[in-house]
């Protein structure tokens, strides 16, 4: 970022331009060659400085702008964002519902990353290796009995 500092540089090197072109206008008959070289190389500096100090403000400003933008976008998805136990699913404009996406992961670094269906209620996070199970989870019934015909 910039600061109060540098944009007061930069102003001071635009008044020191300004007071040295009126200086050369209002006395150029008066200024031996010299003088005038020395003026001019004192105009040329100070533009120079003012110029990089510009360059310095533009940057910060555009880079402040990124940042804006970036706040912007995860306050659209926080506000769009629903958990819904054991996961989040991401409310659009009309109402409709996309995810669900891991709470572990979205919670911890804020990275929508989308489940893995694993039918029966039961879904898988790839990227964290999370599984969760959702109200609609059905356990599996697995007989005790053998029934294949192998005695």
């Amino acid at each position: 970022m910039f600061d109060i500092a540098t944009i007061s540089t930069a102003l001071g090197s635009v008044k020191t331009a300004i007071d040295i072109t009126k200086l050369l206008k209002e006395s150029s008959g008066t200024l031996q060659k010299a003088e005038v070289d020395l003026k001019l190389a004192e105009l040329i500096s100070s533009l120079a400085d003012l110029k990089m100090k510009m360059a310095d403000i533009k940057d910060a400003l555009i880079e402040s702008e990124n940042e804006k933008k970036e706040l912007k976008a995860k306050l659209e998805l926080q506000a769009k964002l629903q958990f819904e136990m054991p996961y989040y699913w991401s409310i659009e404009e009309d109402g409709k519902k996309d995810g669900p996406f891991c709470q572990l992961c979205y919670d911890k670094e804020k990275k929508l990353i989308r489940l893995q269906d694993g039918n029966n209620g039961e879904w898988s996070c790839l990227a964290c290796r999370g599984y969760f199970r959702d109200k609609n989870y059905v356990e599996p019934i697995y007989s005790t009995t053998s029934d294949s015909g192998w005695n």
